[in-house]
Parts: C-alpha cells; structure tokens; sequence
C-alpha cells in the first residue's frame, strides 16, 4: 500500500460502524483514519474522513446507511482528517445536525461559513439523547486539539476516545484488522507510545500522578469498547493494556522528526510524472484564436 485508501466498512459492535481510512506514511507505517457509524434511533456518524478521498467516503457511508436517515454528525475535533466531508453531508443529509464544541466550528470558520441553525453545542459532560440513548461528552486524556470532545454511549457501553489510543502501525496487512486482538501487544504499544509523544509532545509535560488518575477514571467505566480515530478497536478485555501503555507515556522517548535529510530520499526514490501527451488546456494562442470574432 503506497496510497492512502477508504476500506470496507464493518462491524466494530452490533450496533456500530467502522469507516475507516488508510493513511501510509514512509518509513513510518500505516495511520488507521477512523469515521464511525452508531445505528441509534437517531443515526448518528462521527466525524467525517479525510477531504481528498472524500468522493469514497461517502460511497462507504452511504453503504451503512442512507444519507437521508442521518441524524447526528458528532465531530470529534476540527483537524482535517476529521472534517474531510463535513460540508458536503451537510448538503447530502439535510436533516443532520453537527455536534461539537463551539471551538470547533470557531476554529474552521475563517476558512468556510458553517450554519449555525444546524449545531448543537455539546461539552465535557453535556449528554445528547439521539431517541434510543444518551451520549454523554468527555474530554479524552491525550488530544491534539482544544476543541476535542470524545463520548460514551450509554446504551451500549462504548467509549469514543477522538485521537487518543491511536498509533501507527508497522505494515497495511496490520493497519486493516478489525480488532487489535489480531496484533502482536509490542506492535499496538509501539505505535500507541510513537503516536502520544509526536501527536500530544505535552504529556512529557503533565503531572503524573494527574495524568494517572485520568487514566483509572476510564478503567473505573469499564467501557465494553474502546474506538479510536487512530487505532483498530479494542474490546473491553484489551482496555488495561491500553492503559498501561498510556501511563508510560510522560516518560517515554520522544520520536525523532523527520529531516530533510531524509525527506530528500524520499523524494529521490519517487518515480517522476509521466508527460501529459494529451493536454486538456489549449495552447492560449489557440484558445484565443477561438475567441476572436
């Protein structure tokens, strides 16, 4: 896999969805980019995949349920990997509404108007009911964004943890699992520890014993899944390992940043653009020729 590509959608509960995203990166591995579907009364989708794939993403989304049915668009935060497809729903799914932190939609405002008519502010600790279950907001313990706001499903006991949990992982052939069951613990903790110093480089910076307790408050919910953004999902058996990986991660070494050094490698070994024989732009002599009475 050398190109970043929109997967199958599956199951990661009974009653919700994976649309994931496949982002490679050289020399470092394979990002999981996660959108979720939850079949609650009122549908909801969690965030919405990456822009230049967003043609597929919409594909995928529209195999899990119709887009006139969509209810809710919970955005976990304004990065772009999340935000991909945002305004095109809005059009798509006329009866949807956008939940998140007003920070979100003040954050992406000086690139695009968005209809406030159509937002539901939701912060830590605010519960939205989407007809079947209440979906009470929280702030995650590692986030990369001040706008994030992850949620539990009261009904079905799911955690949606927004970036945190996430990690890089060695190979496409791992990144494509359903589950982090089906990985090697050492592959999901390496990669849970690369993401958390170069996604979140403040956690060297906590207080650990705050950091801690903020880590044993998820242990204490029990959650029966954990969905990341970033990560396949992990069923409640693998919430402590998670946890324990986390907790190491105010001391573990930061990654390296990438030099341009190895940037120039990178570019080196890239095949060159085949010539376009067939240009679709006339010769503007040409053209205005055309124009000319």
């Amino acid at each position: 896999m050398d190109q970043p590509f929109v997967g199958e959608p599956f199951p990661a509960t009974p009653d919700t969805y994976v649309i994931p995203t496949y982002w490679p990166i050289p020399q470092v591995g394979v990002i999981p980019m996660n959108a979720f579907v939850i079949a609650a009364a009122e549908p909801v989708l969690v965030d919405t995949g990456v822009g230049v794939l967003s043609d597929d993403f919409i594909a995928a989304l529209s195999s899990v349920i119709s887009l006139d049915q969509l209810r809710w668009i919970w955005l976990s935060h304004d990065d772009r990997d999340h935000t991909g497809s945002l305004h095109r729903l809005l059009e798509l799914a006329p009866r949807a509404r956008v939940a998140t932190p007003f920070f979100a939609i003040g954050r992406m405002l000086p690139e695009q108007p968005f209809p406030l008519d159509r937002l539901r502010l939701v912060n830590a600790g605010d519960v939205l009911n989407v007809g079947d279950r209440n979906l009470t907001a929280w702030r995650p313990p590692l986030f990369d964004s001040p706008s994030t706001a992850g949620f539990r499903d009261d009904s079905s006991g799911v955690l949606f943890t927004s970036d945190c949990f996430g990690g890089p992982l060695p190979t496409a052939e791992q990144a494509v699992v359903h589950s982090i069951a089906e990985l090697p613990e050492t592959t999901v903790a390496r990669g849970q520890l690369a993401w958390a110093t170069v996604d979140t480089p403040w956690v060297a910076m906590v207080d650990r014993h705050r950091f801690a307790a903020s880590l044993e408050r998820i242990r204490r919910i029990a959650p029966v899944a954990v969905l990341s953004s970033h990560l396949p999902p992990a069923g409640h058996q693998h919430v402590d390992r998670l946890l324990a990986t986390l907790r190491e991660a105010p001391d573990a070494p930061p990654v390296p940043g990438t030099t341009q050094t190895e940037l120039d490698a990178m570019l080196a070994g890239f095949r060159p653009a085949e010539p376009d024989l067939n240009p679709s732009v006339p010769n503007p002599a040409e053209a205005q020729k055309e124009l000319t009475p």
